[in-house]
């Protein structure tokens, strides 16, 4: 395809790494007290497990598992919607190459 959206949905790379940022950013906006409070353990207890790498552990389960973690403003689409959606994009950019004369808002 002249000009196509080209790019490979391949499987997704899981980084532990970006999970732990994930679950880290996410802990410190909600803040350790309501996490301890609803996790119904001390604030100390919370404190240590952050300290101690609770959550870069489950950051490496859930890598190993193949699950992904993003943050609430993320808006998850399946590989199949957007391998859709880039075949409609690459539809309207030809017909906008084929198309005689200026454009309208020109």
């Amino acid at each position: 395809m002249e000009n196509a959206i080209a790019r490979k949905l391949g499987p997704p790379v899981i980084n532990q790494v970006e999970i732990e940022s994930v679950l880290l950013t996410r802990l410190a906006s909600v803040g350790q007290k309501s996490y301890a409070e609803h996790m119904g353990i001390s604030e100390s207890t919370a404190s240590r497990r952050k300290a101690e790498g609770h959550f870069s552990s489950m950051a490496k389960e859930l890598a190993f598992l193949g699950i992904q973690a993003a943050p609430p403003e993320a808006v998850l689409v399946s590989r199949e919607y957007l391998a859709s959606v880039e075949t409609l994009a690459d539809i309207g950019l030809k017909a906008e190459r084929a198309r005689p004369g200026p454009l309208g808002w020109d």
